[in-house]
């Protein structure tokens, strides 16, 4: 590889060589899965992660790492990642770990799943066919490397799929169907196996890390390189294997200086005036430490460097553990230097979803002086995003809140971040729901639909929305489901379940229950618990030619015990609202309770009581559980007067996203939102 130069005698050299790449949206996600909990552990998974994030990190990516990922971590992480690659020119997702395939399609297996049951599959594993209709929704180009082409360690081998039970494939991943400018590359061809080696790195892994930083290598052409080195290594026995429709070159390590090019600068300070300029340099460093908000592009540091001589240069000693830094005209990489004038221009973009301070280090050099001085940065999120940020929003960097937990405050908070960052959709959207919830609904439209016409997708899910409520406006459920069907096609998972549930029960629409039941197994994958629980319902009943089985039915209903779902624990029996949360929500109790689901039906008394409960509740009297963000519960807010500010509602009445109630001609009966006495 090529350094950047050092300071000879009484010369320098500029305008060198670099490793530095373009800053045009580059971001990668990179998974190692070897530490499984039901199953031998793999050899080699975590450090190939590792050696390929640190190669992606050389060649100027926004890195996303992640290891030994449970099902919910990989949901939290991959909305990160989708968040951060919204937009971007080019999204590469590397896998190793296990995966394999069952009717064809194909499934990323994360660390804590067992897969006893037939239902499993659905809820504990990652199907590849979601992860990319994610990333075509949202950047240029995509690349996905799988080195996770191995048998099926499970014992079982049947699993649901929609509606159709199937026996997985015996060996390797199946085939995948690219849409334009997507390359998937495997470790092997389509149904073999790929083998760990002999070393610390797989034999894919370790050529992909070696190729990949060639200069001005077109992705083909390192894929090429990295097929000839497996199969030299293997025998013969492995040989990678892509399939590609990419109509753009993707070069993942550019070198755009004219090689060689040098140009000559005198240098005139003596070496003592070098040693204060270095010292000042070093101090402006060392003093610096600031917070930098997440979400709004790179901040510029604002480091009042004192001084611009040539004869000065800093080399970073060490780059932030996550996040990236730059220049306006290029992202930098762990090895790149910079120029005395070129600091006052650097950049710093946190990772989303990190909240932990990260440190960088500079060498900063003058001739044959030399001083280490490091800066502090703080990630921070907007009090915008912590007031009124939308939970499951693809485009947000928050846990988010329901509408009735935004407080009084929020408004003020976003009216100052559209006002600070105009350029930053997101807070346009969130203003229109702080407004929303403050009984400002003129106003709220409009911001909200000022914020789905510059491409906010959650904002378009909302105005569909505000049309099924008739919140403000008169009733349109066409328009409603318009709206619901742009947002899904766009990956919401909002949009994907209120859309989802009208297919599937025809409300408004046309009925095609196939593509009803896959949008609503899309939103559960994505995290969204109303979605799991119209499924549990759905396959406890079975509805719409689904078949009845209350062992799948069950594994969606543990599935919303494990993100907290209230509704899922109302179901089984379990405290909603106990002042001691913990313990009711880990899987290895509900493993020991919960063996199936009892159907029990309530007679009607002769004579009614005094008093009496009934078994559901109205179909407005749906509210939340405390929203469960990075700092614990929340008390549960007192409720608004009126319908303004209320949950939202998809086309059915019910809150955001929420499920179906009574009317809704069969759909799940209740919302994720209290104890509703459905069975």
């Amino acid at each position: 590889m090529l350094r950047c130069c050092a300071f000879f005698a009484a010369l320098i050299l500029v305008g060198f060589t670099t490793l530095e790449a373009h800053a045009d949206g580059r971001v990668a996600l990179v998974i190692g899965n070897s530490e499984y909990r039901n199953i031998p552990a793999l050899k080699n998974p975590d450090t190939d992660a590792e050696n390929v994030s640190k190669t992606l990190r050389l060649a100027g990516f926004n890195v996303f790492v992640a290891k030994d990922v449970t099902k919910l971590q990989f949901e939290e992480k991959f909305r990160n990642y989708l968040a951060a690659v919204d937009g971007a020119d080019l999204a590469v997702v590397y896998y190793s770990g296990h995966g394999f395939q069952i009717g064809g399609e194909n499934f990323l297996i994360p660390v804590d799943a067992s897969l006893k049951d037939a239902a499993d599959i659905e809820v504990q594993a990652i199907k590849l066919d979601d992860v990319l209709e994610q990333l075509r929704s949202k950047s240029k180009i995509q690349v996905i490397i799988l080195d996770a082409c191995r048998n099926n360690p499970f014992p079982r081998k049947d699993y649901w799929l929609r509606d159709q039970l199937i026996v997985s494939g015996d060996t390797g991943l199946a085939q995948v169907k690219s849409s334009l400018n997507t390359l998937i590359a495997f470790a092997t061809e389509p149904g073999a196996v790929a083998y760990d080696g002999t070393g610390a790195l797989s034999p894919f892994s370790s050529a992909f890390s070696r190729r990949a930083l060639a200069p001005n290598q077109e992705i083909r052409a390192v894929m090429a390189a990295v097929r000839r080195d497996v199969v030299k290594a293997t025998n013969g026995k492995q040989v990678p294997w892509e399939n590609s429709s990419l109509v753009d070159d993707v070069v993942l390590m550019r070198n755009d200086e004219p090689e060689g090019q040098q140009v000559m600068v005198e240098q005139t300070q003596p070496a003592s005036e070098r040693g204060l300029h270095i010292t000042g340099a070093a101090e402006a460093v060392d003093n610096h430490g600031v917070s930098i908000p997440v979400g709004v592009g790179p901040v510029p540091l604002k480091l009042d460097f004192p001084t611009n001589d040539p004869a000065v240069s800093l080399k970073l000693a060490s780059y932030p553990a996550t996040g990236t830094l730059s220049l306006p005209d290029r992202t930098l990489s762990p090895e790149s230097s910079l120029m005395a004038d070129d600091v006052d221009h650097l950049r710093y973009e946190p990772q989303i979803g990190s909240a932990a301070p990260v440190e960088v280090g500079f060498q900063i050099s003058a001739g044959k002086a030399s001083k280490r001085a490091t800066m502090k940065l703080s990630p921070s999120v907007d009090p915008c995003d912590q007031a009124a940020g939308a939970p499951l929003d693809l485009q947000g960097v928050a846990p988010g809140r329901q509408p009735n937990e935004i407080g009084g405050g929020a408004v003020e908070a976003c009216e100052t971040a559209v006002k600070t960052y105009p350029d930053v959709t997101r807070f346009r959207y969130e203003l229109g729901r702080a407004l929303l919830a403050s009984g400002k609904v003129d106003e709220a439209r409009k911001a909200i639909q000022e914020a789905a016409d510059k491409g906010h997708v959650r904002a378009v899910f909302e105005l569909g929305y505000i049309a099924a409520s008739g919140t403000g406006t008169t009733v349109d459920p066409t328009k409603a489901n318009s709206l619901y069907s742009q947002a899904s096609d766009k990956g919401d998972p909002y949009a994907m379940a209120a859309w989802g549930r009208a297919l599937f029960n025809g409300l408004g629409v046309q009925s095609d229950t196939g593509k009803g039941l896959d949008l609503l197994l899309k939103a559960a994958a994505m995290g969204h618990i109303n979605a799991v629980n119209d499924l549990a319902v759905i396959f406890q009943e079975g509805r719409n030619g689904v078949p009845a089985d209350s062992v799948r039915a069950l594994a969606f209903l543990r599935a919303g015990i494990e993100r907290q779902g209230v509704y899922s624990m109302s179901i089984l029996g379990l405290p909603a609202r106990s002042a001691l949360p913990v313990a009711v929500c880990k899987p290895k109790v509900v493993r020991k309770i919960i063996t199936k689901i009892k159907v029990v039906k309530i007679p009607t008394p002769t004579t009614p009581p005094v008093t009496e409960t009934p078994v559901k509740p109205k179909q407005n009297d749906t509210w939340p559980a405390p929203w469960r963000g990075s700092d614990g519960d929340h008390d549960r807010p007192s409720r608004p007067s009126g319908d303004v500010g209320a949950p939202e509602t998809d086309n059915t009445g019910t809150p955001e996203g929420g499920s179906t109630g009574t009317s809704d001609t069969g759909s799940t009966v209740g919302s994720d939102t209290g104890s509703i006495g459905l069975f």
